[in-house]
């Protein structure tokens, strides 16, 4: 027969438990996965290519870099679960639409990709970021 486990007083399970569930809430989870995206972003924004021809420079609409700067990071209402976990994108804008082109490739022109790569060279420092943004509210709540 297994052992009982017996309270001699809830009232102090009351404020850690608070605690636990506000390290749990949305407003952490959210904190943590921008910290995360954060570090994608800026390396993407630094792998992105620059006077791309027709899209950008001489011939394109857009100046150089135009791609680069309007890298931004989105939340993803579709894959996130609210209270459990938040989802956030690396992308680009509706006026750098030709990020897709340069990433995937098209039928002329072969695939020239920058998110992925910049995502496979900096998914665990994302990782360590968003865990160390929870780590530091732990410490916030039980320090009080």
């Amino acid at each position: 027969m297994a052992g009982q486990l017996r309270i001699k007083n809830p009232e102090a399970l009351k404020a850690p438990l608070r605690a636990l569930e506000a390290i749990a809430s949305e407003s952490v989870l959210r904190q943590a996965a921008v910290a995360g995206a954060r570090v994608i972003h800026a390396e993407a924004k630094r792998r992105a290519p620059v006077d791309l021809g027709i899209y950008e420079g001489k011939i394109g609409k857009h100046p150089p870099g135009f791609l680069r700067d309007h890298m931004l990071i989105a939340y993803d209402r579709e894959r996130s679960v609210e209270g459990r976990r938040a989802t956030y994108l690396v992308t680009w804008s509706k006026e750098a639409f030709y990020g897709r082109f340069l990433e995937h490739g098209t039928s002329k022109m072969a695939a020239r990709p920058f998110l992925r790569p910049a995502y496979e060279a900096r998914r665990r420092e994302a990782a360590q970021v968003a865990r160390s943004v929870i780590q530091e509210k732990v410490r916030e709540l039980v320090n009080g």
